[in-house]
């Protein structure tokens, strides 16, 4: 029987490609993207108390393996085994490495949303819909859309043709968000992990 062989020109998807972003069984690696919070669950024998993150999880999915993937309500992505998750008071494991400033500041933001139940969002609404346009300007633009028809998308027929297309503000704008969609495909996906957002 021959070695199973590599598919040539391929490569290894962590999940099924046809399944559905929101139901894929990814789990992101705190070694990739630091602005992912690692918990651990407090050693007991310490004689110290934290704060629990279970009533604050608005989803959680969990691999056979035991290992736990939890979102919370303003977008903060947990890690950890699922006895972390589950445990009565919980720690952040922060290893002493370059991203050290981004996983402090996400400890920082789960502490404020936790404990003070203050925090703001890792992305704000706002630069959220900037993101989702400039992919979707991006995914236009590979399907054969003009930049024209990318702005009737966005704004409707009636305000594209309030301006002179040729110097439209909506033009320059759609451009931009192509450029940015370029970037984002490129490297910017990776600043986004690193917490390094623009």
């Amino acid at each position: 029987m021959a070695a199973t062989q590599p598919p040539i020109g391929g490569c290894d998807f962590p999940t099924d490609p046809d399944i559905a972003a929101p139901n894929a069984p990814v789990f992101w690696r705190p070694d990739f993207a630091p602005a992912v919070v690692n918990l651990v669950a407090m050693v007991s024998d310490l004689g110290l108390q934290a704060a629990s993150i279970t009533e604050h999880v608005a989803e959680r999915r969990t691999d056979e393996h035991g290992k736990s993937w939890a979102l919370l309500p303003d977008g903060t992505v947990l890690v950890a085994t699922s006895d972390a998750v589950d445990a009565r008071s919980v720690g952040v494991l922060i290893p002493l490495d370059d991203h050290w400033p981004v996983r402090v500041a996400a400890a920082e933001r789960l502490r404020r949303q936790v404990i003070e139940r203050t925090a703001d969002p890792p992305i704000t609404p706002q630069r959220r819909e900037r993101l989702k346009r400039a992919l979707r300007c991006i995914d236009g633009r590979r399907d054969g859309a003009t930049y024209r028809a990318i702005a009737t998308a966005f704004f409707g027929a009636r305000r594209v043709a309030e301006e002179p297309w040729k110097t439209s503000s909506l033009k320059a704008q759609i451009a931009r968000l192509a450029a940015y969609g370029r970037t984002l495909v490129v490297r910017g996906h990776e600043d986004l992990l690193r917490g390094k957002l623009k």
